[in-house]
């Protein structure tokens, strides 16, 4: 926990120089710290903040914000700690040793099917989905996850749980090197950005077709996608391991901002390992 604490704090305050990012000259805790600690939370401590927000007093820095204060700052850095993950992405797209890619989503549940009716988060039916894999039911998000193919995140997505995966689509935006390749599952299907990705971008779409695709493959392109797909789902397993039962928060931005940060910071710690 050390080491991930203090790496990840020289490498964002060194992130935030470099672009020249200015703050209030009389802040005790710079953006840099608050960052350090949200991803800590969620690395460490199942997204709770203010035991995160402790141990870095205890542990770190001898000046720290209120839980209030702390909130505000967040939500109010929202969109750079966003700039901050497309540097990081960038960097985990040069560093891969393949140009294979792969895209998939998974839920997460604001609260249990039994508490649907007293949610606040969250009210809408557009938001009650189906996890096929699992056979169950939510009530939450569906967060699309691309990854290269050792499973470092390079783009995260949301959408309300009853949509279909191929709407995430048009919600990202797939910025590859020319000539890669994005394995997904046939939920992802669709033939018109296969074939303008394909022209514009150069980058073709391994698609897992369904028995009555027009586009159908040979036995053996169907084994050969189902084994690099396998790294998603370990990928998923290992962010799903970090998230709690159940991810509190008071307002619908603040829970996507902690789902966006959890898959953030698997990302780190497997890259820095």
């Amino acid at each position: 926990m050390n080491f991930f604490t203090v790496a990840i704090y020289v490498i964002l305050d060194d992130i935030l120089k470099a672009i020249e990012h200015k703050e209030d000259p009389q802040r005790k805790v710079n953006d840099a710290l608050i960052f350090t600690t949200l991803l800590v939370a969620c690395r460490y401590f199942g997204g709770n903040i203010e035991k995160a927000r402790l141990y870095m007093l205890s542990h770190h820095c001898k000046e720290m914000l209120s839980k209030s204060q702390f909130n505000r700052r967040m939500h109010r850095n929202q969109v750079l700690l966003e700039q901050i993950f497309h540097l990081f992405a960038t960097i985990f797209v040069q560093e891969s040793p393949t140009k294979n890619f792969l895209i998939d989503s998974f839920p997460v549940s604001v609260c249990h099917n039994i508490r649907i009716s007293r949610c606040k988060l969250v009210d809408n039916e557009i938001f009650r989905g189906k996890c096929v894999s699992k056979r169950t039911y939510f009530y939450g998000f569906k967060v699309a996850v691309l990854t290269t193919q050792d499973g470092l995140p390079v783009e995260i997505a949301f959408l309300p749980g009853s949509y279909f995966d191929s709407n995430f689509l048009n919600r990202m935006h797939f910025n590859l090197p020319e000539g890669s390749s994005i394995f997904a599952d046939s939920a992802f299907q669709d033939y018109q950005v296969e074939d303008i990705s394909s022209q514009l971008d150069g980058c073709s779409w391994e698609v897992c077709r369904k028995k009555n695709t027009l586009r159908g493959d040979i036995y053996q392109i169907v084994l050969w996608k189902k084994h690099m797909r396998r790294q998603i789902e370990s990928t998923f397993s290992a962010i799903n391991s970090l998230l709690p039962h159940s991810i509190h928060a008071v307002t619908t931005n603040g829970f996507l901002i902690k789902c966006f940060v959890f898959v953030f910071a698997y990302g780190l710690d497997k890259w820095l390992q």
